[in-house]
């Protein structure tokens, strides 16, 4: 899509092509005769129904929804997890709702619960990593029902825009048939997309060790290979990852995001590979967030995780959804090298990393999650047994008793935790805690808050969103391993939900005890159909000398990336 059409206005358009196509292949006779039939469905239940979903593209659908006559209805996006939420007063709820959709390219299910007396409320939930680019509806009144109609638009950063890479030959005469049938099913009709990129990361302040830089320009590419068969029940997905930087050559590295087989069937899903799993629902502090191993040369603020071999069972239910996770093989946490910011000093002596464990012990995890939903409220709780992703540091001294390299330790744990959100009109409560035991003493630790978001705000198409969470952690303000102990987070998210996608995330993390500070801007914009344009300031101020982040003291920066998506 080009960058001067605005979604709004092109997803109406669809609409209103799409329903004039219906108004066309239906004689008056054959409607009239659905009326007369479904008339007294509707009137006895006063419920909403999904009629039907259609794919208009890979990043475009539209959702059919019958309502009551009277009924009214307001929609919201919301973020962490993206969910599209309809809240419809005046209606029950279906029997064909919740229903999940499997095949869809980026929604899960769609979901329904009854709350607050007559009103109900639908979620359409988005896949991983998938993110709302712009929604739009209309309604259509008829005797008895009005029907709603739903266009929602979506942008994936590793499959915008995509394309379909047919692998048969082309063939001549009578033999096409045979010939296609004799190419395997598996290597036909792949989605391949993917981006490629340059950043530039610059330092305000000269680093604290001589061999850093002021300067790194790095270049990315990750791309997606993707394919689904057998009617959508079977899917396959590789996404491979490499970044080349200018001076640190820990951060120029290979991985491998995900390499997926998924079976899925009605009441279960059978994934194994190479998968990247996210657990949470806080903006500032994604504490309960343990499967994957985090990418830290990627960027501090601790998002970016590597791809985690596993073999992953999820069980389907009308109570839950069941997930059960065998991990084989750990994967080591990166570390800036001796020429990279971001560090200790001296640096981390990465090869040289100690464990608790050895043998089979030391590469094996294990991880069960329940998860549900209970009309507004979402839950989940789970439980975490292995080696932990996070380590502790062992400082080892030369003749001189001066520390000659830092040595990561890897111990085994045991975590138990909670997420928690609650989804109430544009308030958005969120919740997660966690108890863990392993890393010496066994402590807890919680991060809780609200987003409020006020919608088109002077109906200039601006979503303000205003966030505030609280950090607590049991192990003290001068323990270096928990730098968020009695922590505040407030911060500013904009969505201008303009033909860009423009959008900008500021806020202050700042330490009660400490009183240090860490101010983060973020922002993001489409330029034109295929690239992006992503930029970041963090500054941090005021840290101790007994506070963990003291040792980035040194470190405010500036970090801007360009994207091409193909």
């Amino acid at each position: 899509m080009a960058g001067v059409w605005n979604k709004r206005v092109f997803t109406a358009m669809i609409g209103d092509a799409l329903n004039r196509l219906a108004r066309r292949s239906l004689t008056p006779l054959i409607f009239n005769v659905l009326w007369l039939a479904s008339a007294p469905l509707f009137a006895q239940t006063a419920q909403v129904i999904l009629a039907r979903q259609e794919v208009l593209a890979e990043n475009k659908a539209v959702f059919h929804f019958n309502l009551p006559e009277n009924s009214q209805f307001e929609i919201h996006p919301l973020h962490n997890p993206q969910r599209l939420v309809i809240d419809v007063t005046g209606a029950g709820i279906g029997e064909d709702l919740p229903q999940s959709l499997p095949a869809h390219p980026f929604v899960t299910a769609v979901r329904a619960a009854n709350y607050s007396g007559n009103k109900a409320r639908l979620v359409i939930e988005l896949k991983d990593d998938v993110v709302i680019d712009s929604f739009n509806s209309q309604t259509e009144v008829s005797v008895g029902q009005q029907t709603l109609t739903v266009f929602l638009t979506v942008k994936t950063p590793a499959k915008s825009p995509i394309f379909v890479a047919n692998t048969r030959k082309p063939t001549q005469g009578a033999n096409d048939d045979e010939a296609e049938e004799a190419i395997p099913e598996l290597l036909t009709d792949w989605d391949i997309s993917g981006a490629i990129g340059v950043e530039n990361l610059a330092f305000i302040h000269e680093g604290l060790a001589p061999e850093q830089h002021n300067n790194y320009v790095s270049g990315v590419f990750q791309a997606e290979f993707y394919k689904t068969w057998d009617d959508g029940r079977q899917s396959f997905a590789f996404v491979p990852f490499y970044r080349y930087s200018q001076h640190d050559n820990r951060r120029t590295h290979f991985d491998i995001r995900e390499l997926t087989w998924l079976m899925a069937e009605r009441d279960w899903e059978l994934r194994t590979g190479f998968r990247k799993i996210f657990w949470g629902v806080a903006e500032g502090l994604h504490l309960i967030d343990i499967i994957n191993q985090t990418d830290l040369v990627e960027n501090p603020d601790t998002e970016d995780k590597l791809g985690q071999p596993m073999v992953n069972l999820a069980l389907i239910n009308d109570w839950g959804t069941i997930d059960l996770f065998v991990m084989p093989g750990f994967r080591e946490r990166t570390f800036s090298g001796v020429e990279g910011r971001f560090r200790l000093i001296p640096e981390i002596a990465v090869g040289d990393a100690i464990f608790d464990r050895s043998g089979l012990e030391k590469h094996m995890s294990y991880a069960v999650r329940w998860a549900h939903y209970f009309g507004a409220w979402d839950i989940g709780i789970s439980h975490f047994y292995g080696m932990g992703r996070e380590p502790r540091f062992i400082p080892t001294f030369d003749r001189n008793g001066q520390i000659s390299k830092i040595v990561p330790l890897y111990e085994t744990i045991n975590q138990t935790s909670l997420d928690l959100q609650m989804t109430h009109e544009s308030w958005l409560w969120k919740l997660e805690a966690m108890v863990r035991s392993g890393m010496g003493k066994t402590f807890f630790a919680a991060v809780g808050g609200f987003e409020y978001t006020l919608f088109n705000v002077y109906e200039s198409g601006l979503d303000l969103g205003f966030v505030l969470e609280y950090m607590y952690d049991t192990r003290g303000s001068r323990n270096f391993y928990a730098p968020f102990q009695d922590d505040f987070l407030t911060a500013l998210r904009f969505g201008f939900n303009d033909a860009q996608s423009t959008e900008i995330l500021a806020g202050v993390l700042f330490d009660r005890t400490s009183n240090s500070k860490f101010y983060n801007i973020e922002a993001s914009r489409r330029l034109g159909d295929s690239w992006t344009i992503e930029a970041e300031m963090r500054l941090y101020a005021g840290s101790p000398s007994y506070d963990s982040p003291y040792f980035l003291r040194e470190d405010d920066h500036f970090r801007i990336e360009l994207n091409y998506h193909f």
